[in-house]
C-alpha cells in the first residue's frame, strides 16, 4: 500500500528523535537529516510506509551506530507483560468466550508501538488492558475468523512489537487449546528495527515454547512479500489463513490477496482519519473485504 505524505513526515520526526536520543553533534545531525530527506524524496512513489521507515533507519545506522535503538523499552514491555501473563491467561481461560477475550487482549497489546507513536507509557497500557472487555470488534469478522480457524490446517501469525508478543503468545495458546489440530507458525522480524519483535524477543518471552518461530529475514518494520525470506514467504503462501498484527503489517501486506486478518489499534492520525474512528480504536479486518482504507 502506497505511503501517504504524512508517512514521510513521520519518518523525518522519527529520525530527529533518534538523533536527539543519541545526542548527535549539530554537524553530523545536519548531514544526516539532509541525506534522510534526500533518500525519502527519491524514494519510489509506490513504496509503503514501512519501507520508507527502513530506508530512513538505514541512513541513520550508516552515520550513527544506533544498533538496536529500542532494546531498553523492548525489554521493559516484554517484562511488563510477562509479569501479568498468568493473570491474563486465567482471565481468558475463565471467560465465557475465551476466543473473543483472547482476541481483545491481543489487539490491546498493539498499543506498544514506538514507530507510530512517541508517547507510549505503562499507565496507558494498563488502562487499555483493564478495559479490554469494552473493546468493540466487527462481529462479522470475528465470526468469520473463528470459522476459518475451525476449518484450517495451517495458521501463520505475523507479529508486530516486543511486549505485545506476550499477549500474542497467550492468544496463540488459547487458539491451540480450542483447535488442537491446527498447525501454527509465528513470523517475527529478521533484524532489530524500531521496537518490533525479533527471534531474540520471541525466545525471551517463551513464544518458541508455544509455536515454531520464523524470521522474516528483513529489518523492515512490516512484511512486504517481495522482501521477506523464502521460508517466511512459503509459510504465508501455504497457510489457510494469517493473522497480521499492527499498522506496519497492514501497510506492507494490503493488496496482496492472501487470506489475512489484520488486527491493530488505530494509533497515528492518518489511520484515525482513514478509518474515521477515535485514537486506539481496534480494527479486525480481512484482506479480501476491507474497504475503508482504499
Amino acid at each position: 500500500m502506497v505511503a501517504d505524505r504524512e508517512c514521510y513526515d513521520c519518518c523525518i520526526k522519527k529520525a530527529e528523535g533518534l538523533l536527539d536520543q543519541y545526542q548527535v553533534s549539530e554537524a553530523v545531525r545536519s548531514r544526516v537529516m539532509e541525506e534522510v530527506e534526500a533518500v525519502l524524496a527519491e524514494a519510489g512513489k509506490d513504496l509503503c510506509a514501512p519501507l520508507l521507515m527502513a530506508q530512513m533507519m538505514s541512513v541513520l545506522d550508516m552515520h550513527v551506530d544506533i544498533g538496536d535503538a529500542y532494546a531498553e523499552p523492548k525489554h521493559k514491555y516484554d517484562q511488563f507483560l510477562l509479569d501479568r501473563e498468568e493473570k491474563i491467561y486465567r482471565d481468558i481461560a475463565e471467560a465465557c468466550d475465551s476466543f473473543l477475550t483472547g482476541l481483545k487482549y491481543a489487539v490491546t497489546g498493539n498499543y506498544i508501538d514506538f514507530g507510530a507513536m512517541s508517547d507510549v507509557n505503562e499507565e496507558k497500557l494498563a488502562e487499555l488492558l483493564a478495559g479490554h472487555d469494552d473493546l468493540s470488534l466487527d462481529e462479522g469478522e470475528v465470526l468469520r475468523l473463528r470459522e476459518d480457524l475451525s476449518r484450517a490446517g495451517k495458521l501463520v501469525y505475523i507479529t508486530d512489537n516486543a511486549g505485545e508478543i506476550v499477549l500474542d503468545k497467550i492468544f496463540i495458546r488459547t487458539i491451540k487449546e480450542l483447535w488442537p489440530s491446527l498447525a501454527i507458525t509465528v513470523i517475527v522480524r529478521g533484524f532489530p528495527t524500531l521496537n518490533d519483535a525479533t527471534k531474540e524477543d520471541a525466545e525471551y518471552v517463551g513464544l518458541e515454547d508455544i509455536a515454531p518461530v520464523l524470521s522474516n529475514g528483513t529489518d523492515i518494520p512490516g512484511t512486504p512479500l517481495d522482501e521477506i525470506s523464502r521460508e517466511a514467504l512459503d509459510a504465508i503462501r501455504q497457510a489457510d489463513l494469517c493473522i497480521a498484527k499492527g499498522q506496519g503489517n497492514f501497510e506492507s501486506l494490503r493488496g496482496c490477496g492472501e487470506n489475512i486478518y489484520y488486527l491493530f489499534l488505530c494509533k497515528c492520525e492518518l489511520f484515525v482519519r482513514k478509518f474515521q474512528v477515535e485514537r486506539f480504536t481496534p480494527v479486525l479486518a480481512n484482506e479480501k473485504r476491507i474497504v475503508q482504507y482504499d
